[in-house]
């Protein structure tokens, strides 16, 4: 494998979900309306068990969401940095409350910091557990799409996916393996260097959405590509920034530039996932993943070919509740 895909595909988790590129899909911590406010609802949140000791139900939960990511499968292989996180914040959030535990009125200060650890501890842990199985998933998801790809040459396009997977529905099994977007809805495009999706490309998303209401046994595995053109060099000067560790593997610019790719692709697949769910989408039915320049269309020394290789792909997939993916979680 060559240096500047190692240091890619190495740099994965780090750079997924930068800064750089303007998008943000991890939920906020809550926000405070009113420090009285808050302050009361944070007491009202401490329990007396019958022995007389005192549980903070933000730390339950925070508990509790830890405990299932660690017990999540393959978690250690895709959300290993967001688990330590949550370890982490747990562990002061723990700490934080043994001081506070057996006194009648907890410091509202010192009981808000408890409080924020155990959320931030919640959200990592939560973030780890699903990215896992969202990865878990589309590797089962890629591995159908290329198969699907492979049969086109030898099958229409209405059944080439009729032998490869059976959901739940008889109507939507004519779905599985149909590459909506671009193919039926149209492109998604993005502004320069962003994942902003243009204005006029909203309305490919919700036509995307609304086939997945229509049809609720499929899922969507949402595909970013890009040509192999780099940004500007301010785009790459501010991404080596926020990506320290990019830096610290002395890469060349032919490196920097496809992380930048890579990283920009799954951007924005994220984006468009993002607004799926905004327009109504269980999470659990969207798969997203960026592959940036890897997968090219079309020739890059055109043009025209880069253009085409700049694109989001939607593929309609088994639902997460299908047989056929129920079976690919448990190995069978």
């Amino acid at each position: 494998m060559k240096k500047s895909w190692m240091i890619a595909l190495g740099l994965a988790p780090l750079i997924a979900g930068c800064s750089v590129f303007e998008t943000n899909v991890v939920p906020p911590s809550p926000a405070l309306t009113g420090i009285n406010a808050q302050n009361a609802a944070w007491h009202s949140q401490i329990k007396r068990v019958q022995d007389g000791e005192a549980q903070f139900e933000p730390l339950e939960d925070a508990r509790d969401a830890v405990a299932a990511a660690e017990a999540q499968r393959d978690v250690d292989n895709y959300g290993s940095d967001e688990l330590a996180g949550a370890r982490s914040a747990l562990e002061e959030a723990e700490q934080g409350w043994q001081s506070l535990a057996n006194k009648r009125r907890p410091d509202n200060a010192k009981l808000a910091e408890v409080a924020e650890q155990a959320h931030r501890a919640q959200r990592l842990a939560e973030i780890a557990r699903y990215t896992a199985i969202r990865e878990i998933n589309l590797e089962t998801l890629i591995a159908v799409n290329d198969k699907l790809k492979a049969r086109e040459p030898e099958q229409s396009a209405g059944s080439a996916a009729a032998g490869a997977v059976r959901p739940i529905s008889a109507a939507d099994r004519e779905l599985i393996g149909q590459k909506v977007v671009p193919d039926q809805f149209g492109d998604v495009s993005f502004e320069t260097g962003t994942a902003r999706i243009k204005a006029e490309s909203q309305a490919t998303v919700r036509q995307l959405a609304e086939l997945l209401k229509a049809h609720p046994t499929v899922g969507v595995a949402i595909f970013g590509h890009t040509d192999n053109v780099g940004p500007s060099s301010e785009s790459i000067d501010r991404f080596v920034a926020a990506n320290p560790g990019l830096e610290e593997q002395a890469p060349t610019r032919e490196d920097k530039v496809r992380a930048f790719n890579l990283a920009l692709s799954a951007a924005r697949a994220r984006t468009v996932a993002q607004q799926l769910v905004e327009n109504g989408i269980p999470a659990r039915r969207i798969g997203a993943r960026g592959f940036g320049d890897t997968r090219p269309v079309a020739s890059n020394d055109t043009a025209e070919g880069r253009r085409a290789n700049r694109r989001i792909e939607a593929v309609i997939v088994p639902g997460p509740d299908s047989p056929e993916a129920r079976r690919a979680r448990s190995g069978s």
